[in-house]
């Protein structure tokens, strides 16, 4: 059932006022498309929906079209930065009468830095279906390597290749591993999917899991209260390699100070930024919601949340090498069928993970844009 309302008042004006209450998501597609039934101007009343996903966001995206290309004006009111934030970066204010509903907090965005993507080769002949395949698997608990081992069985048992599963924790295993973008397939972290996107790799599958998400703190006693009181901050993170990162710097900007402006330390782990910060050896701290939340009561006490990502589209992702294109179905198949039967189902469990979906266009569209605008500009 959808945790969505779609309330519809006709306003003193004479406009329709279509009130959207709740969590716009895949699951509200039916209540979304009585929208398509507005015969005139109307606005969206966006005060009380209290989050936007990504596959949400390609819903609206496909009705707002429908609406334009019918010459019904919509506009929006009520959008919280968050929600203007994703608006803005999927494109979707292009198709609102009033695009400053959905505008950026800052008057003047941040400067993009665009890394150059990597030429992408052209890909060669897919290879001998009996060619072993090289599977790469970024874990994010050391505790799931077991399941991924009984993953990687499951597959090669209803496929009928072999598959060498190449599993690895962290920036120190992945240094000592061969190179990613010589593998088959690759359950990538978002930064590295991003980077293997830009190779020509094909997003295939998400989980449906925890994205990641970032955590800005600062020390409860710091009397710097808001970013107006820092000039030139110390801010502390794990590495420049993370997605968490690039979320940090994208809260910031939209705030209206220029995450430019800041001293960047990557200290190699989320703890060693918490412990920094605490001993006052940094000013801020952008953390992965994970970690944060996980804190114990007493620490998270003596610190204080700035601002929090709620973007919804960060997610760990299956990744296949071009040149194994032709086998795009049969991967999809295999990965989606892991929840009709009693050991595929445990295998997820194992893993943390409540099933596989594929991404909307739209969330790897967000993906990337956030990487393009700061990767290789910290």
């Amino acid at each position: 059932m959808t945790s969505l309302e779609v309330i519809t008042r006709q306003h003193a004006a004479g406009k329709t006022v279509v009130s959207l209450q709740g969590v716009i998501d895949a699951d509200a597609k039916e209540r979304l498309e009585v929208l398509l039934s507005i015969e005139d101007s109307a606005v969206l009343d966006f005060s009380a929906v209290q989050r936007v996903n990504s596959m949400g966001l390609a819903i609206l995206l496909n009705i707002l079209k429908q609406l334009q290309t019918q010459g019904i004006a919509v506009h929006a009111e009520g959008m919280n930065r968050m929600t203007a934030m994703l608006f803005k970066m999927t494109g979707l204010n292009q198709y609102l009468q009033n695009p400053s509903a959905s505008a950026p907090v800052c008057d003047t965005p941040a400067p993009i830095t665009t890394r150059t993507p990597t030429a992408v080769p052209s890909a060669p002949t897919d290879p001998s279906p009996s060619s072993h395949w090289r599977f790469s698997v970024s874990l994010q608990d050391r505790g799931q390597l077991e399941s991924w081992y009984f993953l990687n069985t499951h597959l090669q048992r209803h496929w009928g290749h072999t598959i060498r599963l190449e599993p690895h924790f962290g920036a120190l295993d992945q240094d000592h591993a061969a190179p990613l973008a010589t593998s088959d397939m690759v359950f990538a972290s978002p930064f590295v999917a991003c980077e293997l996107i830009d190779e020509g790799f094909l997003p295939l599958m998400v989980p449906c899991s925890d994205p990641e998400e970032a955590v800005i703190v600062r020390r409860r006693d710091d009397e710097r209260k808001t970013w107006g009181h820092f000039t030139r901050p110390k801010i502390l993170t794990a590495r420049i390699e993370s997605y968490v990162y690039l979320l940090g710097r994208m809260l910031i900007d939209e705030t209206g100070y220029s995450s430019d402006n800041a001293n960047y330390l990557f200290v190699g782990n989320d703890m060693k930024s918490i412990q920094m910060l605490l001993k006052n050896m940094g000013d801020i701290a952008i953390l992965p919601r994970q970690t944060f939340s996980g804190l114990a009561s007493i620490t998270r006490s003596t610190l204080e949340v700035m601002d929090e990502s709620r973007t919804d589209f960060a997610y760990h992702t299956l990744c296949l090498s071009p040149h194994r294109k032709s086998t795009v179905l049969k991967v999809k198949e295999l990965f989606l069928s892991l929840k009709s039967d009693t050991k595929g189902q445990n295998i997820l469990r194992g893993l943390g993970i409540h099933d596989w979906r594929e991404p909307a266009q739209e969330e790897i569209s967000m993906l990337t844009e956030v990487y393009h605008r700061y990767a290789g500009s910290g």
